[in-house]
């Protein structure tokens, strides 16, 4: 698990620079928006120095160091041309390849490569780099070629055997795939590349059950997996669990708040929600119609209580439900017994006399009569500072106001926490209330 602590300035003050402490740099930067926010920053702060400075080595440092942070960040076109400008040695060569590889530039990003290795060793995190390129490029064969050489002395290293189970995957040869994919997870169980794959190809398969427990394997590892989180998402969507596949989704914009998909699956996914609730909805009022429809004539009762009703014109549940108990009891001949009779039937369905006339979504007697202890205001519930601050925040003064938000409504500013959302819904669920629920496009996501 990758430390999601981050001092930015002592990481890229240690000298010398590696890949090593770069790439576990970038994992600790993909842990928490925080940390992003803060690399987001010190690209700024190398900018507004570097435009300041004249021509001297601390300068072609903080070129290097700012390169870097913009290959971190994700923007490899900006990066590639800082770096660019640096002097060449094996180190820059080495982003400068990883740069290419990211744009999809193989032949330069291999040159590159090729160019970072040691003069008189071949570093086998370089040759991984290679092979991976030349798979990236259609070049299966040779891939394998470079791989089944790097096996005969790194034959425990899962990245190898991840690897060679790509290639073997993109042969279409998915058995002996599959055997590399479960040969790097016995290295390295927490080998997130290949939890993923393993994942996806149970998901392509319609093996719900495995594509689950692998994509979950996959997003416990810090940094956040995106694209597992994202195929998560969708299979909860898929199983009609519109709620956890949001909050999937809401995972990703929350460490990459510009992800497109993610934005796009979770405008889908709200919507699905929506159409969810509607639909029940629907046929719960459909229910209730069936239900208020039945005729008089399908219950036993006595021959007087039916020849009342009858003359009153009363000849479904419904119509019961219109009329008051006074009402029936003013009625010539509609006495006590035939009341009694009455409300039977109608509490065998739930309903009661009088009931349409008090209100046209039929609420039940029981949640009638507790407006006196819902709190006014926000002040008057029992939540703590913190989340009560957060609230006032966002100019939410009345308890109406804030059942109105939706969760993610919450969730999406930036000083708010799911503690905090927790801890509404319970207090609103203490007065029997609950936030709005807010009223799947996109296939499973693969990774190159």
């Amino acid at each position: 698990m990758v430390s999601s602590e981050l001092d930015l300035n002592e990481a890229l003050s240690t000298e010398p620079m590696s890949r090593e402490n770069i790439l576990s740099l970038k994992n600790q930067i993909y842990t928490s928006k925080a940390n992003y926010e803060e690399l987001e920053n010190k690209i700024k702060e190398l900018k507004s120095t570097i435009s300041t400075e004249k021509d001297t080595p601390e300068t072609k440092k903080n070129t290097l160091i700012l390169g870097i942070c913009l290959w971190i960040s994700g923007n490899k076109a900006e990066a590639f041309e800082v770096l660019a400008t640096v002097p060449s040695n094996k180190f820059t060569c080495y982003f400068l390849g990883k740069c290419h590889q990211e744009l999809e530039e193989y032949e330069k990003a291999l040159d590159y490569f090729e160019r970072a290795k040691q003069a008189n060793e071949e570093e086998f995190e370089i040759q991984i780099d290679i092979a991976e390129t030349q798979r990236l490029s259609g070049d299966y064969q040779g891939a394998l070629k470079l791989i089944q050489k790097l096996s005969k002395g790194h034959d425990s290293e899962a990245s190898l055997h991840y690897q060679w189970a790509h290639c073997l995957d993109n042969l279409g040869e998915y058995e002996e795939a599959l055997t590399h994919y479960n040969r790097a997870l016995e290295i390295n169980p927490d080998h997130t590349n290949s939890l993923f794959r393993l994942a996806y190809y149970y998901d392509l398969n319609g093996d719900d059950e495995n594509a689950f427990e692998y994509y979950k394997k996959c997003v416990e590892n810090a940094p956040l997996y995106t694209n597992a989180m994202l195929n998560l998402g969708l299979l909860y969507e898929d199983n009609d669990d519109y709620e956890k596949a949001i909050s999937y989704y809401y995972a990703v914009l929350q460490s990459y708040p510009n992800h497109e998909t993610a934005r796009l699956f979770l405008k889908d996914a709200i919507a699905g929600m929506n159409m969810l609730y509607d639909d029940d909805k629907v046929k719960k009022q459909d229910k209730e119609t069936e239900v208020l429809n039945i005729p008089i004539s399908d219950f036993e009762l006595s021959v007087r209580s039916k020849n009342c009703l009858e003359r009153m014109n009363i000849l479904t549940l419904l119509d019961l439900t219109k009329v008051t108990e006074f009402e029936l009891l003013s009625y010539k001949n509609f006495g006590e017994t035939s009341l009694t009779e009455i409300k039977n039937i109608l509490n065998q369905k739930g309903l009661r006399l009088g009931q349409a006339v008090e209100s046209d979504l039929f609420i039940d007697a029981d949640t009638s009569g507790n407006e006196d202890n819902v709190p006014k205001t926000i002040s008057d519930m029992e939540l703590s500072d913190e989340c009560r601050n957060a609230i006032e925040e966002m100019g939410i003064e009345t308890i109406d106001n804030l059942a109105s938000k939706t969760e993610i409504e919450l969730l999406e500013r930036d000083n708010f926490t799911q503690a905090y959302v927790d801890e509404i819904i319970n207090q609103l669920d203490t007065f029997g209330l609950k936030l709005h629920s807010g009223n799947n496009v996109g296939g499973v996501v693969d990774i190159i």
